[in-house]
């Protein structure tokens, strides 16, 4: 007689938990030998940006310390998948993919790369895994995020910012695992890939409002109560002035907006989301039922994340 497997939950029980994630050493932007960085240093500063992170490590080895640190947190649990996000392309994704693998070390489990969203890898990393998760009714996906600098300038005009090597990680499983955790409530993301350069200079504020507001419609839609809005607001670390507009986008005010570190951190490309998510997390401002709204945005693609706070002590 074989073994039935139980039917896979809703989509909607779909959680993250044991966040983590590692980041490059501190280097103050006025010691970079960086001619883009330089170029907008004042400016950067007026910012409030004040250090990157730069490792020399790759980043399929800072994805695989995020991705330990993870399993740690879930006391061991061991993952049916991995799901690796990245933007580093040398080596190639595949070999990025095989060498945080090794380094984890998940020698035998199987993965994917999510890539190509630049900074905005975290929804459609987050719908892979969620793909993974239901689809192959695994025990749980470690989601990993994880990018080392490959471009001549840390410099990032989109977003006016500092780019930096880090990875951070989660683990997706279907259902509350026990511990405390974020159940995803809606994944929206507006895409406007026919954008050309000239209409980015000439549109760009116009079509980035557009297109977060109607991300931010189809989550209304999309979550039970909606009217209760949002306790947390969390985008990449950005310059504040930048921060400042996408709040405005999503229609959080400004005191909701977290992001403690963007000045220390620098831009973690996509991992800026879940890093911040962790802090959120850690500093113990969080309670049962409390929501989260998670903005990431590339040039031409801008997504919204509903979480809400899950904690069986409270339950």
């Amino acid at each position: 007689m074989t073994n039935v497997l139980p039917a896979p939950p809703p989509a909607h029980e779909v959680h993250l938990s044991a966040l983590a994630y590692e980041l490059g050493d501190p280097v103050d932007i006025a010691l970079l030998d960086d001619s883009g960085v330089a170029r907008r240093l004042d400016a950067l500063a007026a910012e409030g940006l004040r250090r990157c992170r730069v490792s020399e490590r790759s980043a399929a080895h800072l994805g695989a310390a995020s991705a330990r640190a993870t399993l740690a947190a879930a006391d061991g649990h061991v993952p049916g998948s991995l799901v690796l996000a990245t933007e580093a392309r040398s080596p190639s994704p595949t070999q990025i993919l095989w060498e945080t693998l090794r380094s984890v070390p998940l020698p035998r489990t199987p993965g994917l790369v999510v890539g190509g969203n630049g900074c905005g890898n975290f929804a459609p990393a987050l719908r892979a895994a969620r793909g993974v998760l239901l689809a192959e009714r695994v025990p749980g996906v470690l989601l990993t995020f994880a990018d080392r600098l490959t471009t001549p300038s840390r410099f990032m005009p989109d977003g006016d910012t500092v780019m930096s090597d880090s990875a951070a990680s989660c683990l997706v499983t279907a259902g509350p695992p026990g511990r405390p955790s974020f159940r995803v409530l809606a994944v929206a993301t507006s895409v406007q890939a026919d954008l050309v350069p000239e209409e980015r200079v000439l549109k760009g504020a116009r079509t980035i409002m557009k297109a977060v507001r109607e991300a931010l419609a189809r989550i209304n839609s999309g979550i039970p109560e909606p009217e209760r809005g949002f306790d947390w607001f969390i985008t990449g670390n950005y310059s504040a002035t930048t921060r400042r507009f996408l709040a405005t986008a999503a229609q959080m005010p400004e005191e909701k907006a977290y992001s403690p570190h963007h000045a220390s951190y620098g831009h973690c490309y996509s991992a800026d989301q879940l890093i911040t998510l962790a802090a959120l997390e850690a500093d113990g401002r969080l309670t049962h039922g409390q929501r989260v709204l998670l903005l990431a945005s590339s040039a031409r693609s801008w997504s919204l994340t509903a979480l809400e706070r899950v904690d069986p002590a409270s339950a």
